[in-house]
C-alpha cells in the first residue's frame, strides 16, 4: 500500500565501505560476481544483507573519512535548513565498479571510487508516474543483449543500458511497458525474470488489483500474474463473503523486494492487508491473501504455500519486509527456513519448502471488536 515515509536527504555523503548484519544464509557471492559488487537492495536473493568483505572492522571502523559525496539533487550542492525531503529512499547497487541509483528525476551511474558521473537518464515526469526513489534492478544480460538497469516510475518500467544510459532497445516500447497498475520499488531480478509487486490505495475496498508479476528482462512481455485476493475456484476464495473478493484493492506487495530460493525456482511475496484498512465490516473471513507471506512457483506464478501472520486484519499489521531465506540445525537436522517479520514485531520462522512453523504456531484467543457491523477473528496466530 501506500507509504509516505522520506528520507529528509538533500545532499548525501557515500561511504564506500558499508558495515552490514552478517547473516548465516543459503547463499554466498556467485561465481563471477567480485566480492566488492552490491548487486541487489539486500545483497542476495536469499535477503541476507550480507558483505563478505573483512577490510573494515570493529577496530578501524572509526577512522573512516569521507571518500566523495554527491547531492541527489541536480541544483543544490548542499540542503536547505530542514532538508529537501524526498529525493531518495535507496540503497545504491555497485556492480563492477559502478554504482547505480535514483536521484530526484535521474537514475545515475557513477564511479564508485571516486563518485564520478558516468551517465545520468532524466526520467520525464507526469502525475502518477513519478520517478521511484527506492533504488534500481540489474540484471547482467545475455551474449546478444547487453547489460540492462531496470527502474519504476508509477505503471512505467523502464529498461536502460547499464554502460551506456540509454533507452534499452527491445525491450517493451522503446525501454519501456505499461504495467498498468504502478509499481514503486525496485523489481526484483531472477535469472530473466522481473517480479513486481502493486502501489495501490488503502481506501476505498474497491480499487485496482494488488497482484505480483512477472515480466520477461529481455522482451518485457508479461509472464504471469498472481491473483492477490483469490477468484473464484482458486485457493483461498472461501475466506471471503460471497461478493467480498470482487473489486478488492489492498493485499499487494508494496514494500521494497521479493526474495527468490534459487535452488528450488520459489518467489516468495508478501502482501499487505486487504482495503479498507481499518473497517472489515464488507469482507468476513480471513481475507486471504492479505497479511500472508505466499510461495510461488518463480516461473510459472502458481501458488506453492502461503502463510497468513494477521487474519481480517483491522490494524494494518502487514508485512513490508521481505523474508530472509537461511539453512538452520533444529536437533542435528539442517532444514531450509525462511524467517518473516512484521509490524506486530513477532517472529515467525517457516520451512521455506512446505510453509510449516518450524518452531510451531498457536492460535490464541483475541479481543473483540464492539464496532456496530464489524468482525473480528476469534484467533490470531502467535510464534512459539
Amino acid at each position: 500500500m501506500f507509504r509516505r515515509n522520506t528520507i529528509l536527504l538533500g545532499s548525501a555523503a557515500v561511504l564506500i565501505a558499508i558495515q552490514m548484519m552478517a547473516i548465516a544464509a543459503q547463499q554466498s557471492v556467485k561465481p563471477g560476481n567480485p566480492a566488492t559488487d552490491w548487486p541487489m537492495f539486500s545483497h542476495d536473493l536469499a535477503g541476507t544483507r550480507f558483505s563478505p568483505l573483512k577490510q573494515i572492522n570493529a577496530n578501524n571502523v572509526g577512522k573512516l573519512k569521507l571518500a566523495w559525496s554527491m547531492p541527489y539533487r541536480a541544483d543544490r550542492s548542499s540542503a536547505a535548513a530542514g532538508g529537501l525531503g524526498g529525493l531518495t529512499e535507496a540503497t545504491p547497487i555497485v556492480v563492477n565498479g559502478l554504482m547505480y541509483l535514483p536521484a530526484e528525476t535521474r537514475v545515475l551511474a557513477l564511479d564508485a571510487a571516486t563518485g564520478k558521473e558516468i551517465w545520468k537518464f532524466e526520467v520525464p515526469s507526469s502525475p502518477g508516474n513519478a520517478l521511484s526513489r527506492r533504488g534500481v534492478t540489474y540484471w547482467p544480460g545475455e551474449p546478444n543483449i547487453p547489460a540492462r538497469i531496470f527502474v519504476t516510475a508509477g505503471r512505467r518500467l523502464i529498461a536502460l543500458n547499464a554502460t551506456t544510459g540509454e533507452s534499452a532497445q527491445g525491450f517493451g516500447n522503446n525501454g519501456e511497458v505499461d504495467m498498468v497498475v504502478p509499481y514503486n520499488s525496485p523489481p526484483t531480478i531472477f535469472k530473466n525474470l522481473l517480479f513486481v509487486g502493486a502501489n495501490v490505495g488503502e481506501q476505498p475496498a474497491t480499487g485496482p488489483p494488488g497482484n505480483t508479476r512477472a515480466y520477461d528482462a529481455r522482451t518485457g512481455a508479461k509472464i504471469w500474474e498472481f491473483h492477490s485476493v483469490p477468484q473464484p475456484g482458486e485457493v483461498g476464495n472461501d475466506t471471503w463473503p460471497a461478493d467480498g473478493w470482487k473489486d478488492r484493492t489492498g493485499v499487494n506487495n508494496w514494500g521494497f523486494y521479493m526474495t527468490v530460493d534459487t535452488e528450488r525456482s520459489l518467489l516468495y511475496t508478501v502482501f499487505g492487508s486487504p482495503a479498507s484498512d481499518y473497517y472489515g465490516f464488507d469482507r468476513k473471513g480471513n481475507d486471504l491473501f492479505g497479511n500472508s507471506v505466499v510461495a510461488l512457483d518463480a516461473n510459472s506464478g502458481k501458488l506453492k504455500w502461503y502463510f497468513q501472520t494477521v487474519h481480517h486484519d483491522l490494524w494494518d499489521m502487514d508485512l513490508p519486509p521481505a523474508p530472509i531465506l537461511m539453512d538452520i540445525t533444529v536437533k542435528g537436522k539442517k532444514i531450509p527456513a525462511l524467517i518473516q517479520t512484521g509490524k506486530l514485531g513477532l517472529i515467525f520462522i517457516l520451512n521455506r519448502v512446505t510453509g510449516e512453523p518450524i518452531f510451531g504456531v498457536e492460535e490464541r484467543p483475541v479481543a473483540q471488536s464492539d464496532v456496530p457491523g464489524e468482525f473480528t477473528s476469534a484467533t490470531q496466530p502467535f510464534p512459539l
